[in-house]
């Protein structure tokens, strides 16, 4: 059985990016990087894949525009603007875990974190 991975927004930024650079290079000229249209639109479902378990409007957002580039290879694809919104809005969200987390463990005693430690551990 696969174990989700967790989510990352660092790495849901870098296959963004390399969709974008491989769609430079098959822009450039088609023929000779045919392929690199296809590997750009596997680096763009990494992105989805590593965004989606807590960052689902993320996945969403770069899935649209992964379905806009296979219909049309032509489709301004906003790279840019895309790694932004995944940054900016990603930081917020992993905020609000951690806050929640925290507060999660607010007011506990070291005895009771070390009885919920062991717990998780067997």
């Amino acid at each position: 059985m696969k174990q989700t991975r967790e989510s990352c927004i660092l790495c849901g930024c870098k296959h963004v990016a390399q969709a974008r650079v491989l769609m430079l290079e098959y822009k450039r000229s088609p023929v000779e990087y045919e392929e690199h249209y296809d590997f750009a639109l596997g680096h763009l479902a990494e992105a989805e894949d590593e965004l989606v378990k807590y960052h689902v409007e993320l996945a969403a957002l770069v899935r649209d525009h992964r379905k806009k580039l296979e219909e049309d290879t032509g489709y301004a694809f906003p790279y840019g603007k895309v790694i932004l919104q995944i940054r900016h809005q990603g930081e917020e969200e992993t905020q609000k875990r951690i806050d929640a987390i925290e507060a999660e463990f607010q007011g506990m005693t070291d005895e009771e974190l070390r009885s919920w430690w062991f717990e998780i551990q067997k």
